[in-house]
C-alpha cells in the first residue's frame, strides 16, 4: 500500500531544506495568496514522519492511498 506524507508550513526554506535530505519521491507545492507551502512525500517511512512531525510550526499527515485514477 501507498503512504503519502503531507507537510504543511509557511517556511519555504525550511521545507525545501527537509526535502532536499530525503531519499524518497516528493513535490512541494505553493499557494503565494497565502504564504502557504505543502510538501508531499511518497513512501516517507516511519522516520521521516517522525521527523516532519518534529519540525517547528507545522502540519503533518500521513495517508494511506485507497484509490487511484491511472492518469491520462
Amino acid at each position: 500500500m501507498t503512504r503519502v506524507l503531507f507537510v504543511e508550513g509557511r517556511d519555504e526554506t525550511a521545507l525545501r531544506s527537509f526535502a532536499l535530505e530525503l531519499v524518497r519521491p516528493w513535490r512541494l507545492l505553493a499557494r503565494p495568496e497565502q504564504g502557504l507551502f505543502l510538501l508531499e512525500v511518497t513512501q516517507p517511512g516511519e522516520e521521516t514522519e517522525r521527523a516532519a512531525a518534529a519540525l517547528a510550526s507545522v502540519r503533518a499527515w500521513t495517508f494511506d492511498v485507497v484509490g487511484e485514477h491511472p492518469g491520462g
